[in-house]
């Protein structure tokens, strides 16, 4: 499998994606998710935040930001989009920990670090949109020193039931609307929502990191099964 959903769509396109919706990006998640997309993201950050931690994907840096608030002594954020990046940097700048903040530009399918240079790494709500998640589950585990930790947080396969069929229409309905209304973007929160359907389930994706090297690889559901966060061990 070379993509974490099962559609498939090219890296520039991504790019470009994101590099439209950079500014308004934060804005229209804590509206869309009434705020708790926060509950995740410090979730991960527990997981992980310990000595120097990976933010793979970190986009406009609050999961950085999440991380340092946790106790890890420093994080480097890796993105592809400098969009993001610039909107990441001003956030952090007025952070007390900004010093202990690296940015890298770069693709997570071919981390620019040797292996084994970060104690634990995390990636939120970006797993999903990576088109060759396979090679950027092999690069993490590179990465990460033996003893360490991944921690990925996503919104995958809606669930099953009640819960499932409501999201989906909120998905369809509602999300593109946030996204045209605040973000003027309606068409990006299309592809972002039809993402979400279209993505591998929780258990096939602890499957995914077992087979990229992982051990102890655990899931847990957050938000009634909205989202998952799927962590596992370098061995």
């Amino acid at each position: 499998m070379s993509t974490f959903a099962r559609a498939t769509v090219s890296q520039n396109f991504l790019d470009d994606l994101y590099g439209r919706i950079a500014r308004r990006y934060d804005l229209v998640n804590v509206v869309q998710s009434f705020g708790l997309l926060g509950l995740v993201r410090r979730a991960v950050a527990r997981c992980v935040a310990r000595g120097l931690v990976l933010d793979a994907g970190a986009g406009s840096g609050r999961f950085a930001a999440a991380c340092l608030a946790a106790g890890a002594s420093r994080v480097v954020c890796l993105d592809r989009s400098a969009e993001m990046f610039a909107v990441a940097r001003a956030k952090l700048a007025a952070h007390e920990k900004a010093g202990r903040v690296r940015f890298v530009l770069g693709d997570v399918t071919r981390l620019p670090f040797a292996d084994g240079a970060f104690e634990n790494a995390g990636s939120v709500f970006v797993f999903r949109n990576i088109p060759g998640v396979d090679a950027a589950a092999a690069e993490m585990r590179r990465v990460i020193r033996p003893g360490g930790r991944l921690a990925v947080a996503d919104a995958l396969a809606p669930p099953p039931g009640v819960l499932g069929y409501f999201y989906k229409i909120y998905l369809n309905a509602v999300v593109p609307l946030w996204g045209r209304l605040l973000a003027r973007d309606g068409a990006a929160y299309r592809y972002l929502a039809a993402s979400i359907q279209k993505c591998i389930s929780a258990q096939e994706f602890a499957r995914l990191l077992a087979g990229a090297g992982f051990a102890d690889v655990a899931r847990k559901p957050k938000l009634g099964g909205i989202a998952h966060v799927v962590w596992g061990r370098v061995p």
